[in-house]
């Protein structure tokens, strides 16, 4: 696999799938590491098997990203209630970043379902929470 780190051509995707990743590596942040996103062009194989994709530079590998406030939160969660998902695992450094990055899907999860997450980010309104209420009748 090779990597040309902030690849901005367009290549095999829409103009519109770009920009929504360069939209998103400026807002999201690697949920591992918390680190900054790169717009990166991926080369899969030889064959010609590439896309751009979201990459963490310190991590070293591609990642969709977590907006930065559910990042805060996880790992919030994760050093004070001392969650730990991985029991099999040795506690070190990559125990916790994976912790970090479990709970903050779960958090997107959650966020998302609930209506205060979509593809532009957190929202800055509440959803009119009337129709989960009738959902569930």
């Amino acid at each position: 696999m090779s990597i040309i780190n902030h690849y901005s051509g367009y290549g095999a995707q829409s103009k519109e799938d770009t920009d929504a990743l360069t939209q998103r590596s400026k807002r999201c942040i690697c949920k591992k590491c918390g680190g900054k996103l790169t717009t990166s062009l991926i080369i899969y194989d030889i064959y010609g098997g590439a896309g751009m994709e979201l990459y963490c530079p310190h991590c070293q590998q591609t990642e969709f990203g977590v907006e930065p406030e559910i990042y805060e939160i996880a790992q919030y969660y994760v050093e004070n209630f001392q969650f730990n998902y991985f029991l099999d695992m040795e506690e070190n450094d990559l125990n916790e970043q994976l912790n970090i990055a479990k709970v903050a899907d779960m958090l997107s999860w959650l966020f998302k379902n609930l209506g205060l997450l979509d593809h532009n980010g957190l929202k800055n309104t509440l959803p009119d929470y009337q129709f989960y209420k009738r959902l569930h009748r």
